[in-house]
């Protein structure tokens, strides 16, 4: 399965820093979620979907040295209108996985879980849930169909209790929360 990194916002909560290049024990968070999907068995090839917003991250990935990642160039118009466009210009015709790149503590084998999941549930679409202040939110990973990009999906909700996943960086606060957490991890 093809992989599709959702990069290209404004950064506006983290005071209009670009939010993929935020340094997280001195590395950007895109790093992150980058090292995840390509230690995957699951994934194919990965897009990093960015805007005119955010030129420091389309020179990183212009500079990775992964072959397996490409950048995909969306006008900036919002999440959910860049996801369709980056399926559209990249003719993604199938599923993909679609992954925030504010989500540090993803995990190869949170990325491999949500696939096969996907593959069992049936549904044209499948959305990871969180638990965070004791309500399920979305945790900014999604498998949607390319073929479908028109209209709503038929979509299956999946729960995981991950901790990893309830972090995503929003704020500049929001890294030290990942520094403690990754710091714990490796105790």
């Amino acid at each position: 399965m093809d992989a599709v990194v959702m990069a290209g916002g404004k950064g506006e909560r983290m005071g209009r820093v670009e939010k993929p290049m935020a340094m997280l024990e001195g590395k950007p968070l895109l790093a992150y979620v980058l090292k995840a999907l390509l230690g995957s068995c699951s994934m194919g090839r990965v897009y990093v979907a960015v805007s005119p917003n955010v030129p420091l991250t389309v020179d990183y990935i212009r500079n990775c040295p992964s072959g397996k990642v490409s950048l995909v160039m969306t006008p900036g118009s919002g999440y959910i209108e860049d996801m369709a466009y980056a399926a559209r210009a990249l003719g993604l015709d199938e599923p993909f996985l679609v992954v925030s790149a504010d989500l540090p503590l993803i995990t190869p084998d949170i990325i491999d879980r949500v696939v096969s999941e996907y593959a069992k549930c049936g549904k044209e679409a499948l959305s990871v849930r969180t638990e965070a202040g004791g309500a399920a939110m979305p945790a900014g990973i999604n498998v949607v169909h390319g073929a479908h990009m028109d209209r709503a999906q038929e979509e299956y909700a999946l729960a995981l209790g991950d901790p990893a996943l309830a972090v995503n960086v929003n704020y500049r606060k929001d890294l030290t929360v990942c520094e403690q957490l990754l710091k714990a991890v490796r105790r």
